[in-house]
C-alpha cells in the first residue's frame, strides 16, 4: 500500500538454513505371502498406534509375523491392550534379546524358523496357515499348521525414510545388514539422525538426536 505506481508490491524471500537436521524415521515394510490383503492384516507398528494413540484394539485375537525385533514391542503392547497374542511367527531359526524373552514370559508361543504361506478367510481374516522352514531355509520340513486370528501384524524390517536427505543430492549406500539404503556422501550442511540414519533402537535414537543437536 502507498507504492508509487509501476512497483512490485509483493516480494519473494528465499530462506537457506545454515544447517539442517532430518529426523524423518523410517518406513515399516510388510511381509509377503499369499492372500495378505485381506481385511485384518496390517503391520505392526499401525497395530501399535492404534493401541497407544487411540486407544483401539484392531483385534481380539492376534498373531503377529516377523524377521526382526520390532513386532515383539507390538505383541507386548497388544497384550497390554487386552489382545489375546496367539503366537509370533519369527523366520529367523534363533531370535534372542529382552523383547524375545519378554514374550516367552508372557506365555505367547514364539515359532521360531517358520513362515507363514497363506490366510483363511473371505470378507475378513479368520486364521492363518504355517510351516516350519527346513535346515537350508529354501524349503519346509513339517506338517501345515492353522492358527486361528481375526488380527495378524506383519513386520518385515525397516527402511529409512531418505527423501528429504536425497532430494538437495545426497548420495545413498546400501547397508547389507540392514537390508536398507542408509543417507552417505553430501555437499550439503545436513545431518541425518535417528531411524532416518538406519539406526533403529530407542537408546541409539536418542544419543544420535542428541549428537545432531
Amino acid at each position: 500500500l502507498g507504492a508509487p505506481a509501476g512497483t512490485l508490491r509483493q516480494r519473494l524471500w528465499k530462506i537457506r538454513a545454515h544447517q539442517v537436521v532430518l529426523a524423518t524415521g523410517a518406513i515399516e515394510r510388510p511381509m509377503v505371502f499369499a492372500d495378505n490383503d485381506r481385511p485384518g492384516i496390517m503391520l505392526a507398528n499401525a497395530a501399535r498406534t492404534y493401541v497407544n494413540r487411540y486407544g483401539v484394539r484392531p483385534g481380539n485375537r492376534a498373531v503377529l509375523y516377523t524377521n526382526n525385533d520390532s513386532a515383539y514391542h507390538a505383541a507386548h503392547d497388544l497384550a497390554e491392550a487386552g489382545v489375546r497374542v496367539e503366537a509370533v511367527i519369527d523366520v529367523r531359526p534363533n531370535p534372542t534379546g529382552e523383547g524375545v524373552e519378554a514374550i516367552r514370559q508372557r506365555g505367547i508361543k514364539v515359532l521360531a524358523y517358520h513362515a507363514l504361506v497363506g490366510t483363511v478367510g473371505v470378507k475378513r481374516l479368520r486364521g492363518i496357515e504355517v510351516l516350519a522352514l527346513n535346515e537350508k531355509g529354501d524349503g519346509f520340513s513339517d506338517d501345515l499348521r492353522r492358527l486361528r486370528c481375526d488380527l495378524l501384524c506383519l513386520s518385515g524390517g525397516w527402511n529409512p525414510t531418505v527423501h528429504l536427505f536425497s532430494q538437495p543430492g545426497g548420495k545413498l549406500n546400501f547397508d547389507e545388514l540392514k537390508a536398507c539404503f542408509v543417507p552417505g556422501e553430501t555437499n550439503e550442511a545436513v545431518i541425518v539422525a535417528g531411524a532416518a540414519n538406519g539406526v533403529f533402537s530407542l537408546q541409539g535414537c536418542l544419543a544420535g538426536g542428541a549428537a545432531a543437536g
